[in-house]
């Protein structure tokens, strides 16, 4: 045989053979053990993806929440005992209450699995471990009953997280005040008020994926973690609910009212004066919402007649027991003057007592004239 003629021997051939059936096999096991792994690394990335969809639910519920707390912080031995979280909200529809609640000691026949979380809403305080109030399922695959932990700002500054071991850093600052929780107006199912703000909820959740601690602050209740904005109320805001109603006043006026008095005739120690009693009448006005009318009146006394004052000896001026002229006859008729001049005159004369309440009311009559329809009812903010 020629050279050019040779080709593979029949053992060349075997040897190939032998090679390709030992690489195919050994692909062929190495894809069939990835499609083993395939379904528990799609189940473990469904776990995962469950526990982060549902912190993220958390957060975002907590921060419409005005109060969150625990109603079953721990469950008992009881078939339906149950660990439950509670949320409350409220606005121009109404209140809401939500809880999440596990039963960890159910059976597989149970409505709710020992591994589920269940949601449950409505329009009033949630039963706590009710099994036979509906809801839904949040999270299925807990590995352990969830926590829900309450944390006091007394503790927020020793917090840590339970899985990293570290300081968590939002809450460690040391101007966070030890400031209880406070009612937020309504009651729980056990008619105790329902207390909101001012702590921490830290909620662990462990499913085969991952652990996670989730820390929820009601973000619409101020707390010691929100700066509180003090309003003032200016003299407008005191005179408009004064009344029994809030009111809508815009204008005032001050008119002076005589109901007596007396001349007091001039002596050996000089001039004569005069004693007077009357009232001075504040008048608010303005227009409410509605286009009807709002009116306030705020009437007080003045006189400079001072019954505990001895006017024995006359003529009775001179200064009172303080040094003061108040009780003294005034050294001029001021019953011709405008109110206005009338206040500012006879004022230093007033019983003691009088003039300070005058002054209040005389400065918030000028507010509301001055501010109008556009003035503010806080002084700052």
């Amino acid at each position: 045989m020629r050279a050019s003629e040779a080709g593979f021997s029949l053992l060349e051939l075997l040897v190939a053979s032998a090679l390709f059936a030992v690489v195919a096999l050994g692909a062929f096991e190495l894809l069939r053990g990835l499609a083993a792994h395939a379904a528990p690394l799609r189940a473990r990335q469904a776990a995962y993806a469950s526990l982060e969809t549902l912190g993220d639910r958390l957060r975002s519920e907590a921060r419409s929440a005005t109060a969150i707390w625990s109603s079953a912080p721990a469950a008992g031995a009881g078939h339906d005992d149950c660990v439950q979280l509670d949320f409350f909200a409220a606005d121009a529809s109404g209140p809401k209450f939500w809880s999440y609640r596990t039963f960890p000691h159910h059976g597989s026949a149970d409505g709710v699995a020992p591994d589920a979380l269940q949601r449950v809403a409505g329009s009033g305080p949630i039963v706590p471990c009710d099994p036979a109030f509906p809801g839904e399922i949040a999270l299925s695959g807990l590995t352990a009953p969830p926590l829900f932990t309450i944390l006091p700002p007394a503790q927020l500054n020793a917090h840590q997280d339970p899985y990293l071991g570290l300081s968590d850093t939002p809450f460690v600052a040391a101007s966070v005040p030890p400031t209880a929780p406070i009612p937020v107006g309504v009651l729980d199912t056990r008619s105790q008020p329902v207390l909101g703000g001012n702590s921490i909820v830290e909620v662990r959740l462990e499913n085969a994926a991952a652990a996670r601690a989730i820390d929820l602050l009601p973000g619409v209740f101020p707390n010691g973690f929100t700066e509180v904005l003090r309003y003032t109320c200016s003299e407008r805001c005191d005179v408009g609910h004064d009344g029994p109603s809030a009111k809508t006043l815009t204008a005032c006026a001050m008119t002076w009212q005589t109901q007596w008095s007396h001349y007091v005739p001039a002596g050996a120690a000089g001039a004569g004066g005069w004693f007077l009693a009357g009232t001075f009448s504040f008048g608010y006005s303005g227009i409410r919402a509605d286009g009807g009318s709002d009116s306030l009146q705020q009437v007080d006394a003045a006189s400079n007649w001072d019954p505990a004052r001895n006017y024995a000896a006359f003529p009775p001026g001179g200064p009172a027991a303080d040094g003061s002229e108040a009780g003294s006859f005034t050294p001029w008729d001021v019953r011709t003057e405008a109110p206005a001049a009338w206040l500012t005159d006879v004022g230093p004369y007033l019983a003691p007592g009088q003039q300070a309440a005058l002054a209040v009311d005389k400065r918030r009559c000028d507010a509301v004239q001055q501010a109008g329809a556009s003035g503010s009812f806080y002084a700052n903010g």
